[in-house]
């Protein structure tokens, strides 16, 4: 794009080059608040819009944000019926700082996902090419080492001082398959299912949760759990990139979403 033409940049455009990318939007996507006709000062790019988030917007001067997660709890999918939930403290605080700072929130999920975190997620493992690539299924193949040495691997790739693990550490593994963001939790153990149709012998989760996790050591498979923000951290900075890249002269900051806890 033009550089010129920056200053009369709608977020409407910046939505429309989004959903060019990959199949898309499903029903959870697109606009979540604010003024889908506004022009675009700024983009901030976060995995959810957090009051961190939203206020590292307003101090970069960014009216637009694209956020990878729910904007709102609990989640849509799970309870639908948003107006019953608009009073609850989060929402209330997010929505309030929103409209107090008048910012457009845009979420891509799935779409990015499909675009660029899934792959980029093995990418920071340094898994290599995946062997299996079918829809959102990846497998890959590794030298053997122990369940130990992987996770150990995977903790220096996601520069993350603990992760959990479940099953036997000393099992010799090298097809590993990636439940990248939430797909290791137990909402999710369909996906889970699936992929073990293609024969992985241990899984690289982003978020578990222990009925996952019994359900992995039950399938006789080991698990090990990083971060669900850290897991797709690395692919929305690629995307932010990507969309600096495509307009030029447009400001694109992303905001690096941190592991919410630490271990004691």
């Amino acid at each position: 794009m033009d550089e010129s033409n920056i200053s009369n940049l709608g977020v409407e455009e910046i939505a429309e080059f989004i959903e060019g990318l990959a199949p898309g939007p499903a029903a959870d996507e697109g606009f979540k608040f604010g003024d889908p006709q506004a022009q675009v000062k700024g983009v901030l790019v976060c995995w959810m819009a957090t009051l961190a988030a939203l206020r590292h917007a307003v101090a970069e001067d960014c009216n637009l944000v694209i956020c990878h997660e729910e904007m709102h709890y609990p989640y849509a999918a799970q309870h639908p019926g948003l107006e019953k939930y608009l009073t609850w403290t989060v929402n209330r605080r997010r929505i309030s700082w929103l409209a107090e700072h008048n910012i457009v929130v845009y979420r891509a999920h799935g779409m990015l996902d499909d675009f660029c975190i899934l792959d980029d997620f093995g990418r920071l493992l340094g898994l290599g090419e995946p062997v299996v690539s079918e829809g959102f299924f990846r497998i890959y193949d590794i030298s053997p080492r122990p369940v130990a040495q992987l996770a150990n691997e995977v903790k220096r790739c996601m520069g993350m001082n603990y992760l959990r693990v479940c099953g036997d550490v000393d099992r010799i593994v090298q097809r590993p398959g990636p439940l990248w963001g939430g797909l290791g939790l137990s909402v999710n153990v369909g996906f889970i299912e699936g992929l073990l149709r293609y024969y992985p012998d241990v899984l690289i989760a982003g978020e578990s949760d222990e009925y996952a996790m019994f359900y992995a050591i039950d399938a006789d498979i080991p698990l090990i759990e990083t971060s669900h923000a850290a897991s797709e951290n690395y692919g929305l900075r690629h995307f932010a990139q990507y969309l600096a890249a495509n307009f030029p002269g447009l400001k694109v900051v992303f905001d690096e979403c941190p592991v919410p806890w630490e271990a004691h």
